[in-house]
């Protein structure tokens, strides 16, 4: 299980492998902020708590200013509307924050900007200065960051290799998909954003954007390394492997992952740290090349998978703005629910905060042909019999 002081856990997945596409403008610009909260309001009380112990603290601090993405979908043509969502989330993003950065610049104090999510993220700055940059009026709030831990893999048993269908794709009826309706996922980019993927697979490696289909490989584009490990695909746990495999998974005769004819991209951005998984979703926005080069919207993916997630109440909503952003430039974004049983409040953050929210799909699990996992979860909205997917 994945935790930090609020058990953030990484859940099991299985991808629904449809793509949603909001139709969403041209003209995109920023709205402003409301009503102006107390400086001493805006900051969270566990960073309060932070300050207090140490009298320093890295922070974040959430800008009021939102890109007006209300018209994105309008724009019909796919590199386009990419082009636009970018845009307008960077401009918004490159002015509202201009004055808190040439502060931090002044005061010598570390920081990462963020577009995707109108945020800054200082590192090791003083109560003092949290104060100050809290008093400005295009400020939303300022808190505190999230600790991960990867998961702790244990030995399973090893199961019969099955020459033919996995019970897995026919217990969802996918095969069923495939055979009346001709679609197998051709022409569909998917991504995940979790601890990397094996792209050398035998499963995986055919499906992977970034081969060539002569033996070599291009990752430009294709792979992001948040987490700083490798500079090819990887997977130094296991699990980002896995979830690619149930999405796109095939193996000669052995039928393993729903879409098994998408192509596959990836970041590692689970879980190092919250600003690397904040940085693989705006990665997704507009991919780069390997050396964080040459931005370009037109590649990035028709559908993200997140088997990851927090226990409510999630300390920050930054995840969420990215998942908004996904959703206005067309990628459809799943979210597995969490895997924290049955009872009431149990569902996964920042899935169950985004309720209404079109692409903010939850997954489940099952843990054999007949029984489902134990695991499922209740939204935090909802009455004991309302559930939705672990």
């Amino acid at each position: 299980m994945l935790r930090s002081t609020r058990r953030l856990r990484l859940a099991r997945s299985l991808l629904s492998a449809g793509a949603a596409l909001v139709v969403v403008a041209t003209s995109l610009a920023a709205t402003g902020s409301g009503a102006q909260a107390a400086p001493g309001d805006k900051i969270r009380p566990d960073l309060t708590q932070r300050f207090e112990a140490k009298g320093e603290s890295d922070f974040w601090i959430r800008f009021a200013p939102k890109a007006d993405l209300s018209k994105a979908s309008a724009i019909k043509d796919w590199n386009e509307r990419g082009t636009a969502v970018a845009t307008a989330l960077q401009q918004t993003a490159e002015e509202s924050q201009a004055k808190v950065r040439a502060d931090l610049d002044a005061a010598g104090v570390k920081y990462e900007s963020f577009w995707a999510t109108n945020a800054i993220k200082v590192s090791s700055a003083s109560r003092s200065m949290a104060q100050d940059i809290a008093g400005r009026g295009e400020v939303e709030g300022l808190y505190a960051p999230m600790a991960y831990e990867m998961p702790k893999l244990t030995p399973g048993t090893n199961e019969k290799t099955v020459n033919a269908l996995e019970w897995g794709i026919a217990n969802i009826n996918a095969d069923d998909v495939w055979s009346r309706y001709g679609v197998k996922g051709a022409g569909i980019t998917i991504a995940n954003i979790d601890t990397g993927v094996q792209f050398n697979h035998p499963a995986l490696v055919n499906s992977y954007r970034g081969n060539n289909g002569d033996g070599t490989f291009n990752h430009n584009y294709n792979w992001f390394n948040a987490a700083g490990t490798c500079a090819t695909p990887c997977d130094n746990n296991g699990h980002g492997t896995h979830t690619m495999g149930t999405m796109a998974g095939r193996d000669g005769a052995n039928e393993i992952g729903v879409a098994p004819e998408v192509k596959w991209i990836a970041a590692n951005g689970c879980c190092p740290s919250d600003a690397a998984l904040i940085n693989s979703g705006q990665w997704m926005l507009q991919p780069r090349d390997l050396n964080g080069q040459n931005p370009d919207a037109s590649k990035r993916p028709n559908i993200i998978n997140n088997s990851w997630g927090s226990e409510l109440p999630s300390n920050d909503p930054f995840m969420e703005d990215v998942t908004l952003a996904w959703e206005a430039s067309g990628i459809f974004g799943a979210w597995s629910n969490g895997n924290e049983g049955p009872g009431c409040q149990t569902s996964g953050s920042p899935v169950a905060a985004s309720p209404t929210t079109p692409s903010a799909r939850t997954t489940s699990t099952t843990t054999s042909p007949a029984s489902p996992a134990v695991a499922l979860g209740r939204t935090a909205r909802s009455s004991p019999t309302s559930r939705r997917p672990a």
